[in-house]
């Protein structure tokens, strides 16, 4: 690498890192403002019993949201100190699976959006794999696609086992991806600049996927074109089906 070169990448980390900083600031103000208000509103004496209701009702939603943001940084902090440490054993990816759909399941309904789960039902899907870390990916790509699906979209959740990986999917009809930009979708920081719609977020949830994914010996990838929705894949090493296998579902997935 040439001094330009090195110059050059050294200027891109500065720039990512106070875009960073900017971002955190800008994306933590929100939630700490209402959640500051309301805990103002309940000291109040006046406060009628529904008041109080709604508003740690407010405090718990934007807590969760600091919550979420702060394991993003350091996740992200992980990810620059030179990737993740991940603590594999064999599971059940159809349970991680069935846990994600049904997580998600109020906020799709919240988004008048269709998910499901369409892979063959009761079928095993044993994986070698970190459970907390599978179930933060799928997490990550469903709440992805649920933020640009819009209302009346649907979700589909694929799952399909070979003898050396089982491969997941989350494909939405959201408005695609340019070209242009699939390159870069995983990159830390990046954000989709031609979508109509302004989406909140730290551009750092598709960098943790890939850095995750890749910890786990798989990969993670995305097909798209505009007008035609996306599909975002990756793959987990499978293990030998088993019975009694860590994580096993105690019925069939819906």
């Amino acid at each position: 690498m040439s001094m330009n070169e090195h110059l050059t990448e050294l200027r891109d980390r500065l720039d990512a890192k106070t875009r960073l900083m900017q971002d955190v600031a800008h994306e933590l103000k929100n939630p700490m403002s209402v959640i500051h208000g309301y805990a103002t509103y309940l000291s109040r004496e006046t406060a009628t019993p529904d008041e109080r209701r709604k508003a740690l009702r407010a405090i718990m939603t934007n807590a969760e949201r600091v919550v979420e943001m702060v394991e993003q940084m350091q996740d992200a902090v992980r990810l620059e100190s030179g990737g993740f440490a991940v603590y594999t054993r064999p599971v059940e990816g159809a349970a991680l699976l069935q846990e994600a759909v049904e997580s998600a399941e109020l906020e799709a309904v919240r988004c008048g959006v269709r998910l499901r789960w369409v892979s063959p039902v009761g079928d095993p899907l044993p994986i070698v794999a970190d459970a907390k870390r599978v179930a933060q990916i799928l997490a990550n790509l469903i709440g992805n696609a649920l933020k640009f699906t819009p209302p009346g979209g649907a979700i589909e959740i694929h799952a399909a086992r070979d003898e050396e990986f089982v491969r997941f999917s989350v494909i939405d009809t959201g408005p695609g991806i340019p070209a242009e930009e699939l390159p870069y979708l995983f990159d830390r920081f990046y954000q989709t600049h031609d979508n109509p719609v302004k989406r909140k977020g730290l551009g750092l949830g598709l960098a943790i996927c890939k850095g995750l994914v890749e910890a786990h010996g798989g990969r993670i990838w995305v097909e798209s074109s505009p007008g035609a929705g996306a599909g975002f894949n990756f793959t987990i090493p499978s293990a030998p089906v088993a019975v009694g296998m860590a994580g096993a579902p105690s019925n069939a997935p819906r």
